[in-house]
């Protein structure tokens, strides 16, 4: 039960993250539509809330998020194979 908790967190944080990437490729080809610049600025908003919610509950998605403080916190998740 907890797992799938996890994972519910996880895709948020995935959906947000493609959506703020597949405006972003929009925006390149439509600079000026202030809508798609509003709808990116809500989707990395809504990544960056998910992934801070993610990481308080279950560690670092990312090395670079990792503590540097001793011992390194990077490798004290499971992977993803390890699920």
């Amino acid at each position: 039960m907890a797992e799938e908790g996890r994972m519910q967190m996880l895709k948020k944080v995935q959906e947000a993250d493609f959506t703020a990437y597949d405006l972003l490729l929009y925006l390149d080809t439509h600079p000026d539509c202030q809508t798609a610049l509003t709808k990116y600025k809500e989707a990395v908003e809504c990544g960056r809330k998910a992934r801070m919610e993610y990481e308080a509950a279950y560690g670092p998605i990312t090395a670079s998020a990792a503590s540097a403080a001793a011992p390194w916190q990077w490798i004290k998740n499971p992977w993803p194979w390890n699920m």
